[in-house]
């Protein structure tokens, strides 16, 4: 196998897990932020703050205590005042988001793991197709270690007049 066919395997491989990671990402936050996945809480908003900054841009962190238990202050990315009280759930990281419940940001929350679903399917076709490929080099011998055999492979000097 020659070596330009292991490191195109091994990139589409590796793009492959890149994107069934995103899809897999994408699905639990959605997940999450839909409360399908259950346990959400309720906040009640005492203090919101700027953070970030730079090229990323700043976004609004809340935080307070939950509703029923006012020992545990949770914080969440949101952009609340205070005295609002807000649902949110706990991601599998460790975070919590707040619970989306209106149409278009359900159907963002649904719709948004298709694309990294779509990309994983792409490179994983790649990556099949060049094992395929692989394994019919080495069963026909085209490609061996020591390069053609100085045979007419089709890509030779001859010129063709038009």
């Amino acid at each position: 196998m020659i070596r330009g066919r292991k490191r195109a395997i091994a990139g589409h491989c590796a793009l492959t897990l890149l994107a069934a990671t995103a899809t897999a990402w994408a699905v639990i936050t959605g997940l999450a932020r839909l409360d399908v996945l259950g346990d959400a809480v309720q906040v009640r908003i005492t203090e919101c703050h700027s953070e970030g900054g730079g090229r990323g841009g700043s976004h609004s962190v809340c935080s307070g205590p939950q509703v029923g238990n006012e020992a545990h202050t949770l914080k969440i990315s949101y952009d609340g005042h205070e005295g609002e009280i807000v649902r949110a759930v706990r991601t599998p990281w460790g975070g919590y988001e707040p619970v989306d419940s209106g149409f278009v940001s359900r159907g963002i929350s649904v719709l948004m793991p298709v694309l990294p679903l779509i990309g994983t399917a792409v490179a994983g076709a790649f990556a099949v197709r060049e094992v395929r490929r692989a394994r019919q080099e080495a069963r026909s011998g085209v490609g061996a270690r020591s390069g053609h055999d100085g045979q007419d492979d089709g890509r030779g000097e001859e010129r063709t007049s038009l």
